[in-house]
């Protein structure tokens, strides 16, 4: 696998771990008024959803290549994207709340 094919893989597992992070939070915010069984069946097809998701990309990209760097770059843009959603988006959301 080229470098530029390599850089691109994990600018998109960087990418994908803030993307991946944004929408379990949110997803975590739609099931939270449901029942438990419920929570128990969506979760697993989410994550599953996911994961496919995120194998086809990497097919598409390197043509399936998979290094245990792309793991740690989704762990760190997952954690970046932790970091986004405090400092930034919670921020904004309480604001807007004492405007009301």
């Amino acid at each position: 696998m080229s470098s530029n094919i390599q850089i691109l893989s994990l600018l998109i597992s960087f990418l994908y771990g803030i993307i991946f992070f944004l929408l379990t939070y949110y997803f975590f915010q739609m099931i939270n008024n449901l029942k438990k069984y419920q929570k128990h069946i969506l979760t697993p097809l989410y994550v599953f959803d996911m994961v496919i998701i995120y194998v086809f990309m990497m097919f598409k990209i390197n043509k399936g290549y998979f290094h245990i760097y792309f793991i740690l770059m989704i762990i760190v843009g997952f954690l970046v994207g932790k970091v986004i959603n405090e400092k930034l988006i919670c921020k904004v959301l309480v604001k807007l709340k004492k405007k009301d």
